[in-house]
This record gives C-alpha cells, structure tokens and sequence, in this order.
C-alpha cells in the first residue's frame, strides 16, 4: 500500500538530521496481532516509507507528541521483514525503535500507533543516525 504522508529516501550521512515531519498516530488495526511486544492502534497502510542506503550506520526513528503525556506507538517492518515495535522511551511516553551497528538496507515501513483505540495524536516522526537525538 502506498504511505499515508510520504515515500522518501535516505542514505547514511544524511543532512539535516535528524530528518523530521508532522504526522498523527492512530488508526483502526490493532497491531499487537503482530507479537513481538507490538502494540497500539495504526492505520492498514504506513504512514512513512523510507528507502535507506546505510553505510555502517545505527538508525533510530522516534515520535515526539505535540502534547505532553499523549501516548504513542511505532511499529516497523524493516527490510529483512522484521517487526520492530516499541511503546514508551527515555522515560516519556514517546516511542523511539533503534537499529544498532549497522542498520540494514532497504525499505523501512513505518507506522505511527496510538496507544489507545479510537485516539490520535499529532506530532513529529524523526529519523537520526545520532545517538544524542531522542526524545
């Protein structure tokens, strides 16, 4: 399916980053059907979907809610098919999902979750490749 918002393409060493845009959480489908600790409640489609070309890079994607205490979720289906879920992060509320060492190429697709059903939540997606940015 194509991306609720945007297909775009990265490679390692991206400028700016972190790389960012306004999205919002939430949807119909209830993600934890996938395991892995996924949870929250997403659209059938993406809402992003990346092309990346690392270069012996770590990538992480986060959320940061533009309401304090909003909760969300991330799931992603990275380019060897894995489900990468996370819900809370650095202590907040916000999701963040980390590929450590080199992440791998491809195609990430990427859903914003809501942890609660019928909820959306505006805010922020970020992609870095620095460790020191999270929410």
């Amino acid at each position: 399916m194509p991306a609720n918002y945007e297909e775009f393409t990265l490679t390692s060493g991206f400028l700016p980053d972190p790389w960012e845009s306004p999205a919002q959480s939430g949807g119909p489908v209830d993600g934890s059907y996938l395991g892995s600790g996924c949870t929250g409640w997403a659209s059938s489609a993406p809402d992003f979907q990346l092309d990346y070309t690392a270069a012996a890079s770590s990538l992480r994607f986060y959320f940061i809610a533009d309401t304090a205490g909003d909760d969300t979720t991330l799931i992603i289906n990275d380019p060897l098919g894995n489900w990468v879920c996370n819900d809370d992060s650095y202590s907040t509320p916000n999701p963040t999902v980390d590929f450590t060492g080199t992440a791998p190429d491809g195609i990430y697709d990427i859903w914003i979750g809501s942890y609660s059903e019928g909820s959306f939540v505006n805010g922020v997606l970020y992609i870095t490749e620095l460790d020191a940015n999270h929410p």
